[in-house]
């Protein structure tokens, strides 16, 4: 998957490419570019620019792209589709069907908080144990692998 820096305010043009690899997103290839009018691309401008929030956003876009959303990243994620979900399980409980779902949101948690299992618990009113039952099923399903669920 590759994503491009156009919602940054970057005085460059970036790109990064990211593949999953044992269970984490990794960035195989970051390309800048100068821009008409920008700066060239030098050393000491490269210095300047923070890429952990690119990076972190290009791997949410990854995620949503892996789910067949289209990209524009924690704003979808975060409101319609996923409101839906969470309402339906907090109402009638986790389904093979959610699974994908599941398995979408524990990744996309990971990458921004880190305690995947513990946010679900609390997003959709369910036991830390009932979470890791139904990752459990996910794993088994192959929405999810066990790498992705180790530390």
């Amino acid at each position: 998957m590759t994503a491009n820096a156009g919602d940054w305010d970057l005085p460059y043009a970036v790109t990064a490419t990211m593949e999953a690899r044992d269970g984490k997103y990794v960035v195989t290839r970051l390309v800048v570019e100068e821009v008409e009018g920008g700066p060239t691309v030098q050393r000491g401008e490269l210095a300047k620019i923070s890429v952990e929030p690119f990076i972190r956003a290009a791997a949410s876009e990854t995620v949503l792209e892996r789910a067949g959303s289209t990209p524009n990243v924690s704003k979808r994620l975060a409101s319609g589709a996923l409101n839906s979900f969470v309402e339906r399980v907090r109402t009638n409980g986790l389904t093979d069907d959610d699974l994908p779902t599941l398995a979408e949101r524990y990744r996309w948690i990971r990458l921004q908080e880190g305690k995947p299992t513990a946010v679900l618990a609390t997003e959709l009113n369910l036991s830390t144990a009932t979470v890791k039952r139904w990752l459990a099923r996910a794993v088994e399903a192959g929405h999810l692998t066990q790498a992705e669920r180790t530390k």
